[in-house]
């Protein structure tokens, strides 16, 4: 059912998104995410846009990495922001200040846009659960992040199989759930009396999820914030990220600089012709 729904609101976002490209051909249409999604919170907090200045209430707003990739790539006009590791053919990864969104640049700190994927708990976490966050700081977690196409932290201690049994459930972010299937993957390889449930439910709803003891790991892609810290709850990074400004592969812009950016998000700038004077 839940897949169903996802389905409709994407074909839904869709058909939006081709509306708005055929009544304005020039305009750039906004594409966002939604309330309470950690990749929404990271991309306004990265381009400095605060109380009195939003994300532009024109744009269309849609509920995951996939559902965005979607509609840019349906809409030659459309402008919208990823999870860097979750790129696909179709759109292309816009340079912010002359810097490209690769892997590498993530690495090194030089693309303007990265951020923390963080894994959430608080003191009540299961053993299992401690088990696999410990798993996950591994230098073989480290491998496994980087074939993925994120960027991995430092690498921990080698992990020797605790022998741990149980159930672990992992609720939240939509960016953050890829890195957490493919580790939980290898983790399940390695104690097979673990089963590891992730549900991608929002940064927000993960975080919440484990205040509420429905969950044993919150998966973020935004920073806590100090009423949820004060809440009992404490994070680790499992991986850096970095968000990618997307449109389509067709659109000859190639570089924004991050006010650009702001202004395009914001309202402000609201035509193509604007960044390249055509």
């Amino acid at each position: 059912m839940r897949q169903i729904l996802q389905l409709a609101a994407a074909t839904f976002v869709f058909i939006v998104l081709l509306t708005s490209c055929a009544v304005e051909k020039d305009a750039i249409v906004v594409v966002t995410r939604e309330d309470g999604s950690g990749t929404r919170a990271a991309m306004t907090e990265l381009m400095e846009l605060g109380a009195d200045t939003d994300i532009t209430p024109r744009a269309e707003v849609v509920g995951s990495n996939a559902v965005m990739l979607f509609s840019v790539l349906g809409c030659d006009s459309a402008i919208g922001y990823v999870s860097a590791g979750a790129m696909a053919e179709g759109v292309k990864g816009i340079s912010i200040n002359g810097v490209s969104p690769t892997q590498e640049n993530i690495r090194s700190g030089v693309y303007p846009m990265k951020r923390n994927f963080l894994l959430v708990m608080d003191d009540s976490t299961s053993q299992a659960a401690q088990d696999f966050l410990r798993f996950s700081r591994s230098p073989d977690a480290a491998n496994i992040i980087n074939e993925a196409g994120y960027v991995p932290p430092d690498k921990g201690d080698v992990y020797t199989s605790s022998g741990s049994s149980g159930k672990v459930i992992l609720a939240g972010s939509t960016s953050v759930a890829p890195v957490v299937e493919a580790l939980a993957d290898a983790y399940v390889k390695k104690n097979p009396d673990v089963h590891i449930e992730v549900q991608q439910t929002g940064s927000s709803a993960g975080i919440s999820s484990v205040l509420e003891g429905v969950a044993d790991i919150g998966m973020s892609s935004r920073e806590l914030t100090d009423a949820e810290r004060g809440g009992g709850l404490q994070d680790i990074v499992v991986a850096y990220d970095g968000i990618a400004v997307i449109t389509h592969e067709s659109n000859p812009v190639t570089n924004l600089s991050i006010d650009q950016v702001r202004r395009i998000f914001s309202g402000e700038i609201v035509t193509w012709q604007t960044i390249y004077g055509k």
